[in-house]
């Protein structure tokens, strides 16, 4: 067993993307300390060669120091910023990215896209455990630097109407025969609908379900339960319809959504982001468009309202029957969605459809292969929204070595608090940047 590190005192030397700020030798990793800081420095765990610490009995304020919004910050994993202040973040995330690109810095950089600090996100994968200790179940995000589930009430980053059932759900996880056999749930809100997935280790008995029944009436919820993988999410009821849905206001469209499927859990700051890059692709009646990673459409049914032709390409086939449903839904008949790997190691079985425009948002992985292909393509514009600066970075690299020019470059800032930063990008067939 490692020996525990006992706590000391220090100043914090250097803040970091992840919202750590490391010691002047960079061994420690210190969460809720800011540069110049001193504090008590509880060492949690190692990882990586590092120590991953948490900070106590601050000393000599940082001046954008601020009282974090959420009660729990301090414990709570979910974000890493609230003790910055919130202009103060949006800056140093930005400054992280223009560092990232300093060598082929943009034609122009866009004004940060950002919305609301508190209340914005409207799908969590919460843990739950119940602590016979304690004496009731923990429901929320993990603690710093540990596997234990933060002891909260409520929730600042969550939409109301989830953080509002965080209390409600641990007690009556208190009074199940399985109480000790269900370790997550993943909630989502959207439209005035809220839905719960419940995993489940165990056989629910009559009475467990009896209660989980007796839960969603009282609190007009939406349970599914899940014994196993992903495909064995089905509703409490059976034959409910578990679809919620959510609106492109400003395109007047309507996306059903299952609460297990991928969609951005921001749904001000996707409003925004999908009128942005509308804007870049500068599209117009005659366009034939690519939408890599397209999901269940929804960049694709409003890029399909101003194309002559939209293409979807996705790996998941639950995600491609979504959205060839909603483009149904929406009565549009301009776009197609496909399921292809965008990610096989022979990239020769990868063809991409004759486009014009493409439009990529790939997961954190990036889009490597779709870039290559691109490079070797007709297409002439590119917009790429990344949930992963760095491998945006890597594929921004072999769109200008083939031929493109970064034209435009910013920040979306779809997870206040958090270390976890999107960014957009729109790239044209030009010279290369020099």
């Amino acid at each position: 067993m490692r020996k525990k590190k006992l706590p000391f005192t220090d100043v914090g030397h250097t803040l970091t993307i992840e919202g750590t700020c490391v010691s002047e030798d960079a061994r420690f990793a210190i969460h809720g300390l800011l540069p110049g800081e001193q504090a008590l420095i509880v060492p949690l765990k190692k990882k990586k060669g590092q120590w991953v610490c948490q900070a106590q009995n601050i000393e000599q304020d940082h001046p954008a120091r601020v009282i974090p919004v959420c009660a729990h910050a301090a414990q709570c994993g979910g974000c890493s910023f609230q003790h910055f202040d919130r202009s103060a973040q949006l800056a140093f995330k930005r400054d992280w990215l223009q560092a990232l690109f300093d060598d082929c810095s943009p034609k122009q950089w866009i004004p940060t896209l950002s919305g609301d600090a508190v209340g914005y996100r409207s799908k969590a994968r919460l843990g739950v455990k119940h602590v016979v200790k304690k004496g009731r179940t923990l429901i929320g995000f993990r603690e710093v630097g540990s596997a234990y589930i933060t002891e909260m009430t409520s929730c600042q980053v969550l939409v109301p109407e989830l953080a509002r059932l965080i209390e409600p759900l641990s007690r009556l996880i208190d009074g199940l025969d399985s109480r000790s056999t269900i370790p997550q749930i993943e909630v989502a809100a959207s439209s005035g609908a809220v839905a719960l997935v419940v995993r489940h280790l165990a056989i629910l008995s009559s009475e467990d379900l009896a209660a989980f029944a007796a839960f969603q009436g009282a609190h007009k919820v939406m349970i599914l339960l899940q014994s196993k993988g992903p495909d064995s999410v089905k509703p409490l009821d059976d034959g409910a319809n578990p679809l919620l849905h959510y609106r492109l206001t400003d395109q007047g469209l309507v996306f059903e959504f299952h609460p297990m499927d991928f969609t951005q859990v921001n749904q001000a700051v996707n409003q925004n982001m999908v009128n942005l890059a509308l804007d870049l692709l500068d599209l117009n009646s005659e366009d034939l468009v690519l939408d890599a990673f397209c999901g269940i459409g929804n960049f694709s049914l409003a890029v399909a309202q101003r194309a002559a032709r939209v293409i979807g390409l996705e790996a998941s086939r639950a995600s491609v029957d979504r959205a060839s449903s909603n483009a149904q839904l929406n009565g549009l008949g301009n776009v197609s969605f496909e399921v292809a790997d965008l990610y096989q190691s022979e990239s020769a079985s990868l063809v991409l459809p004759q486009i014009n425009k493409a439009l990529l948002d790939p997961p954190r992985s990036g889009a490597e292969l779709v870039c290559q292909k691109l490079v070797a393509s007709a297409c002439n514009k590119i917009v790429y929204v990344s949930c992963n600066p760095k491998t945006l970075r890597r594929d921004a690299d072999i769109l200008r070595a083939g031929g493109f020019q970064l034209d435009h470059l910013g920040m979306i800032d779809m997870f206040p608090h958090t270390a976890h930063m999107e960014s957009i990008a729109c790239f044209s067939r030009g010279s290369k940047n020099g």
